[in-house]
């Protein structure tokens, strides 16, 4: 609850000096994104697994706009960005009759990507006009949860826990975003 109480203050005080939380920066464009997986021991994942991202920037912060609140990190002298998240899920209450404990399990998002204007890594961001690089994704039981009833062998969705994911991924400029 104090997670939410944070991040509503967060946007408030962003709402209230006119910037927009979930278009931070300066745009770049939007990217049609081409995954291709390397490897997985989580089960079955999409390939390839296509999908859009809008990418801005504010100097040297990229920032991945997909979806929910944006995801930034660092871009290198080299066009070269690593940005990393984490979120957390219960996936299962704990149950007080029989004793489980709940099931919490949490993602960790790796993404290392080169951005490139000409064929050549953008020595100015918002030239950019494709992108390559990974996204990985690991998948860990929280300390004390039980998560067993999630595998596949009991009908669930993960193949194992903990589990990866790994794409290398590719990305086109689509379309240019307005400022």
């Amino acid at each position: 609850m104090a997670r939410f109480a944070i991040a509503l203050l967060a946007l408030s005080a962003a709402a209230c000096s006119g910037k927009d939380p979930y278009n931070p920066g300066e745009p770049i464009g939007e990217f049609h994104v081409t995954a291709k997986l390397v490897s997985s021991t989580c089960g079955q994942t999409p390939n390839p697994w296509e999908f859009d991202v809008k990418l801005r920037h504010d100097q040297s912060t990229l920032f991945w706009v997909q979806g929910g609140a944006p995801a930034n990190g660092h871009v290198d002298p080299r066009a070269r960005a690593t940005i990393t998240s984490t979120a957390s899920q219960t996936l299962r209450d704990a149950d007080p009759k029989t004793g489980l404990p709940a099931c919490v399990v949490s993602r960790a998002d790796a993404l290392d990507v080169t951005l490139a204007s000409g064929g050549a890594p953008a020595s100015d961001l918002k030239t950019a006009t494709a992108f390559a690089g990974s996204l990985t994704y690991t998948f860990t039981p929280g300390q004390g949860s039980d998560c067993s009833d999630q595998l596949l062998s009991t009908s669930g969705d993960y193949e194992s826990l903990p589990c990866a994911i790994h794409y290398e991924l590719s990305g086109q400029r689509t379309k240019d975003l307005p400022k």
